[in-house]
């Protein structure tokens, strides 16, 4: 029998009655209504007897039915999100990909129509993970939602406010730990001294610095051009962070002189061609994993850190969160002692609608000419 009874209490003028319910199953999900004016098993065994199949019942289209093939290959959605522009990134799909196996083992059985903003912020009210986390939950639903769209769900949208990221930005260094740290005695070869010192002469993200070519390198022009980063995998983009092939946001950063000279002595000791990566190991770009590694290293030498067990990374000894990023911080406030904040927002990032003739003089003497001359100055006062 598809339909089936039962009675459970309610209480009424403060005594206990009974009522009679039936309840049956739909696309996996268990549904109870009453049995109205049913007093008895017999009346209400002749109700449900008098409702029609559950054949006749649309059926509802679940979270699952519209989430199972997304953020896979060669799926549809993927191509639709190759033609929206958005990222297919192999990292991105399997991250998001993760998310969406969550959502339908939470979620599956829900239709999709009738799923609250309520029901999913009740839920991640209770889940103790990052706020980061929860942010990325709230995206994957969404793209859940627009998704929908092709399976002929006609619904209102639910709204998700986005949750406070909890994370502790990255600190700081002084200038005596970056005196106390920048000796090439405490990395364990040149190539990695020379690798963090001009990631903090740059003001470079970890991927930017692992994607440095040796024809970046404007030496007579005391400057770096900065237009791609390496991803996880090792790829480089030929854009920067934000950017596309289309948009590709490169810039143009002044070095200090100690910096320049530096490179411009390694990439001619290593006979480096213009395209040749400037730090790899085993021919490739160097690993994010073991960069991280190097820098962890260099904090637990010099004091900054103590050692932790295993992997753990802990914190300084008064509570700083150090990181590779902290050198990117320490750039930006050390270049503001010089530079007015939109002197030194011009000076550090450009947008371009291509990327033809990056490195004709052409193309840089107009870009240079947005550069204020005193970035060259406050370039030279970083390790100050």
């Amino acid at each position: 029998m598809e339909y089936h009874v039962f009675k459970k209490p309610r209480i009424k003028n403060g005594k206990k009655i009974y009522k009679w319910y039936y309840y049956y199953t739909l696309n996996g999900k268990q549904i109870q209504k009453v049995c109205k004016n049913c007093l008895n098993r017999s009346d209400a065994e002749s109700y449900i007897r008098s409702l029609p199949p559950l054949t006749e019942f649309k059926r509802e289209i679940t979270v699952a039915d519209v989430a199972e093939n997304m953020f896979l290959p060669k799926s549809n959605h993927l191509e639709r999100r190759i033609q929206l522009g958005k990222s297919i990134d192999l990292k991105t799909i399997i991250g998001y990909r993760s998310y969406i196996e969550s959502i339908i083992k939470k979620w599956g059985d829900y239709s999709i129509e009738k799923i609250t903003a309520k029901e999913i912020l009740e839920y991640l009210f209770k889940v103790e993970r990052s706020g980061s986390w929860k942010n990325s939950y709230i995206y994957t639903f969404n793209e859940i939602f627009n998704e929908a769209l092709w399976h002929d769900c006609v619904f209102v949208k639910p709204i998700l406010p986005n949750f406070v990221r909890n994370s502790k930005k990255a600190d700081i260094f002084s200038t005596e730990e970056l005196q106390m740290l920048f000796k090439e005695e405490n990395f364990p070869n040149k190539m990695m001294y020379l690798f963090f010192l001009l990631c903090l002469s740059a003001g470079m993200r970890l991927g930017e610095i692992r994607a440095v070519r040796a024809k970046q390198f404007i030496f007579d022009k005391e400057i770096i051009v900065i237009d791609g980063f390496c991803k996880q995998n090792g790829v480089r983009t030929v854009y920067n962070k934000t950017g596309s092939v289309d948009k590709p946001k490169f810039r143009l950063t002044f070095l200090p002189e100690t910096t320049l000279s530096a490179m411009k002595d390694w990439i001619e000791a290593n006979g480096l061609a213009e395209d040749d990566f400037c730090f790899t190991q085993n021919g490739k770009p160097i690993r994010s994993e073991y960069a991280e590694a190097v820098f962890y290293r260099l904090l637990q030498k010099t004091g900054l850190i103590p050692f932790g067990k295993g992997k753990k990374r802990l914190p300084a000894s008064d509570g700083r969160r150090l990181i590779p990023h902290s050198l990117r911080y320490t750039y930006v406030s050390r270049m503001r002692r010089m530079m007015t904040a939109e002197d030194l927002k011009n000076y550090t990032g450009h947008t371009s609608t291509a990327m033809v003739d990056y490195y004709s003089r052409r193309s840089l003497e107009l870009l240079l000419k947005s550069l204020p001359e005193s970035g060259k100055q406050a370039a030279n006062t970083i390790f100050i």
